[in-house]
Formats: C-alpha cells, sequence, structure tokens
C-alpha cells in the first residue's frame, strides 16, 4: 500500500471537508458530530488550516490522491492549560486496520515530543471504538476518565466518552 502521508494545505480544504462528511456517515457511531451537523465552508476549513499550520499539528494520508485518514492537535489557548490539547483523528473504513492511524498518531507523538511547550496529548474516543481504544493503548494512552452515557446515539443508545491522554 502506498500511503502518502503530508501536512495539509489550504488547497485541501474542500477534500478535507468532503472526508470528514464522508466519514461520519461511514461510522456515525464513533463520532460526535453528525455528518448534517458539519456545516464548515471551506473558507472556515482554510482558516483551521492555517491555525494548525502556526500552532499545532494537522496531517494527511493519501493514497493515490484519495484521503484515507487525518490527525490534527492544537495546544489550548489558555494559558493554565496551554501545555496541552486534543487530538482528533478520522479514517475512512476501507483504510482501517493498515497501520494507517499508527503511522498519523506516531508522526504527532514525534512532533509533540520536539515542542518545547507541549507536555500532554489528549484525546476523547467513545467506548464502543474498539479500534481506536486498542490503537490509543498500544501507543500507550491512558485511561483517565470516563463520562458516563455522554453520547446518545441515533437509535437511541447510549456510550461512555472516554478521556485519555499520553504525557509526552
Amino acid at each position: 500500500m502506498n500511503i502518502v502521508y503530508r501536512e495539509a494545505r489550504k488547497e485541501d480544504a474542500q477534500r478535507m471537508i468532503d472526508h470528514m462528511k464522508f466519514v461520519f456517515t461511514e461510522n456515525p457511531t464513533f463520532y460526535g458530530t453528525r455528518a448534517d451537523e458539519f456545516q464548515l465552508t471551506v473558507e472556515q476549513e482554510k482558516q483551521w488550516i492555517e491555525k494548525h499550520q502556526k500552532h499545532g499539528f494537522l496531517y494527511l494520508a493519501e493514497q493515490d490522491g484519495v484521503l484515507a485518514g487525518m490527525i490534527h492537535f492544537l495546544p489550548s489557548e489558555s494559558k493554565r492549560f496551554s501545555h496541552q490539547g486534543m487530538v482528533g483523528i478520522s479514517m475512512k473504513e476501507h483504510y482501517a486496520g493498515k497501520g494507517i492511524g499508527t503511522e498519523l498518531l506516531t508522526r504527532l507523538l514525534s512532533w509533540a515530543k520536539a515542542q518545547p511547550s507541549i507536555e500532554k496529548v489528549s484525546l476523547e474516543v467513545f467506548s464502543n471504538n474498539e479500534r481506536g481504544l486498542y490503537l490509543y493503548k498500544k501507543l500507550g494512552f491512558e485511561e483517565e476518565g470516563r463520562l458516563k452515557r455522554n453520547a446518545r446515539l441515533d437509535d437511541g443508545t447510549y456510550v461512555d466518552d472516554v478521556r485519555m491522554a499520553q504525557f509526552v
């Protein structure tokens, strides 16, 4: 599998929006945002990309020009919490289980370790996302807490929101 990993650029904005709408539709029980709620404009996405270029980390994984997955991280803007931030990662189902998520997260953790101001990388994952939980634990993330029945899915069932983190 020939996967290209690279930083996101402003010209990727529409493709990134399309990617997110696709994964929100494809795996609606893994994300806190529904596809119909994701209403970013291309200009808003470009601003989001620029913010990550200046202050954070935003990487894409592509195969033959198809966006397979992406990862992003921004440190908190609050002074008291600026030593840490939240990760977001998304993957199209077709590419899951092929090491792409591991590679994206490994690149993020390497970047975070090289940033003198970053001490902690955090994330939230739904308790029903077994692959995600496995990946995060495999790479050294530890559960810090759990919000019970925090998300109600479209079928009326609930899932816990698991907070995980790693000190870098």
